[in-house]
């Protein structure tokens, strides 16, 4: 995708699970309760140390060796270790489907699609956030990774309706409205792509971000030469985005200007060469 979707800070440190406070049961050790409360507190790394240590010395009943491994799941989710997340959610999953029950809590689905959306894993994320979405249909962090594994899918149309809840939940989030601008630029409504990137400048007009959708939106619609002047305040806001760097060589090359985009499309294959969209353009310019 050449305008990833936007899994915003804000929206990351949501609650990967459920935060009601948990008593420590008379079965669980010191560790158990004491990783709970380093997971309130955010302490990722010693919330997994004490999750791990009380699934290793406690004698916890089915109920509490699953709420363990979805706190594990959670604080390595925050931690960015989506493998051993999906570990940690895969291990809470088989104790629940062991004793011939169903999981039934849909934080647990939507993280565990988290984490397999982070892993490529699209089909087996899809199955996991729908499940999520179907019971809990306004939580955002589920319709905004569920927007973003359709996209993944090139299921464009699903992602704009994705967003489209996205921008209803959190209007005032500019991530909601670059990733439904994204969505829309996907299915060739470039017309409303440029309004929403607009609003997100209207939110947040000193983002290099926001000024790279807007000025991206409006080279798609044909409109580059307005489109030139936000692509440069976008790259002086944050020069070093190789996406941001790309947008402005791109304007420079739609209004004619090739002498100077030859070399900004090297230096965003520099900044992104994994990215491939900016290699096709940067082999385009360099290697005629």
């Amino acid at each position: 995708m050449r305008l990833t979707a936007l899994l915003a800070a804000s929206l990351l440190l949501m609650p990967a699970l459920s935060s009601a406070s948990h008593a420590q049961s008379p079965a669980e050790t010191a560790e158990c309760s004491a990783g709970r409360a380093a997971l309130d507190l955010g302490n990722n790394e010693e919330a997994i140390r004490l999750f791990r240590a009380c699934l290793d010395g406690a004698d916890l009943d089915m109920n509490q060796e699953i709420g363990v491994y979805a706190a594990l799941g959670a604080a390595l989710l925050s931690e960015q270790d989506f493998q051993a997340a999906l570990e940690a959610y895969n291990f809470a999953f088989a104790i629940v489907e062991t004793n011939g029950a169903r999981m039934v809590e849909p934080t647990l689905y939507r993280n565990r699609g988290i984490a397999r959306s982070e892993l490529g894993q699209y089909e087996g994320a899809l199955n996991d956030l729908e499940t999520a979405a179907a019971a809990a249909p306004n939580d955002t962090l589920t319709q905004i990774t569920l927007g973003v594994v359709y996209q993944a899918l090139d299921r464009d149309a699903d992602a704009v309706v994705a967003f489209d809840t996205v921008v209803r939940l959190e209007p005032d989030w500019i991530g909601a409205w670059i990733n439904r601008a994204g969505a829309l630029l996907d299915v060739g409504l470039t017309g409303p792509a440029v309004d929403d990137a607009r609003r997100a400048v209207e939110l947040d007009p000193e983002s290099g971000t926001t000024l790279n959708m807007l000025c991206w939106t409006l080279i798609q619609d044909g409109r580059a030469e307005t489109a030139l002047p936000l692509c440069e305040q976008a790259v002086a806001a944050e020069p070093d985005i190789g996406a941001i760097v790309h947008s402005h060589a791109t304007a420079l090359e739609a209004v004619g200007r090739m002498r100077e985009a030859r070399p900004l499309f090297r230096r965003a294959w520099q900044l992104s060469p994994e990215d491939p969209e900016i290699l096709q353009d940067y082999e385009r310019t360099h290697n005629p």
